[in-house]
Formats: structure tokens, sequence, C-alpha cells
């Protein structure tokens, strides 16, 4: 394998015994550009395979980027502390969490207000959405993968406060 890095891009060639493939990662105007190439056997016919190998390491960068933005302080066996949590973040620190904690876990979060929130998570899946505030409870029922999440699930519930989070394997 041979590296070369410029300002904005990084460039990864791998040579094998049938060829060689190129994989070049740009960041222009704020977005990632990943494009592959291949030279060797079966070159005519990797167009569309390539095309897709490309976009799936930009997807799974995008994924990671996004789990690390999360809005968490530390969190160890004893909780943290999470703060200016809104519906966009909410499923970065959920996936930052299955990274932590595999496919079966439940996060639960009580606000200095007494607002309550929980998220479990079964076979890498978000199943249950519990929001507790004063005296009413929801609790809603879905099957969301993890990598797929979005804010979607958290839009109105009452974020934008700081939260004392435990998070648990099941």
């Amino acid at each position: 394998m041979a590296v070369g890095f410029k300002e904005n891009s990084a460039v990864y060639t791998f040579t094998g015994e049938r060829g060689i493939l190129t994989i070049t990662f740009e960041v222009s105007g704020g977005k990632l550009r990943v494009t592959a190439s291949w030279a060797g056997f079966g070159e005519s016919l990797m167009g569309k395979p390539l095309e897709n190998f490309a976009m799936g390491i930009a997807e799974a960068i995008k994924e990671f980027c996004s789990s690390m933005k999360c809005p968490a302080t530390e969190i160890n066996s004893e909780g943290g502390w999470v703060e200016h949590i809104t519906p966009e973040t909410v499923p970065a620190l959920i996936k930052r969490l299955a990274v932590e904690l595999g496919t079966d876990f439940v996060v639960e979060g009580t606000a200095e207000d007494g607002t309550y929130l929980s998220a479990e998570i079964r076979g890498g899946n978000l199943t249950h959405l519990t929001v507790k505030v004063e005296t009413s409870e929801s609790v809603i029922h879905m099957d969301v993968p993890v990598v797929k999440l979005d804010s979607e699930p958290f839009e109105g519930l009452p974020l934008g406060k700081k939260f004392k989070i435990q998070a648990k394997k099941l």
C-alpha cells in the first residue's frame, strides 16, 4: 500500500496480483468526495462496482463522523452529562453509544427540571422511546436501525436541556 497526501486530499494505492486499486479522499467546499479507480483484470467491468464501493466508503465515513460529533461529555460507568442536545444530535449520541456498547443497550437521561427520556436499542434497532414530563408519560414504539437513525423521531421532544445520562448494556 502506498499513501500520498496533499492539502485537502489523500490517495491510497493498493497493489495486488490482479491490478491496482486507487482510492482518493478529497475535501472541497466542506464536502467529502471519495473516488475509486481500478487498473487491471476486469477493468472494463468495474465501473458500477467501483462507484458503489466509493459511495459505501463515503457513507461509512459520514456515519462515523456523525457519531463522533455528539454533544456528550465524558461518559463512564457512573454516567455523564449531556448539554445542548437537539433532535439533530440525539442520533449521533445513540450511534456513539452503539459503537461503545454494541447492539443491545438502554440510555436514560434526567434533566434538572425532572424531564426523563429513555431510548432502548435491541438488535441494533431503536425500539422504544420514553418521555416523562411532570405527570404525563409517552412511550413510542418503533423499529429503526441505529445506522439509519435521523432527527425525525426526536422532533418535538423536550430537549435543549442539560441531561444527566446513564447507558447500560441489556
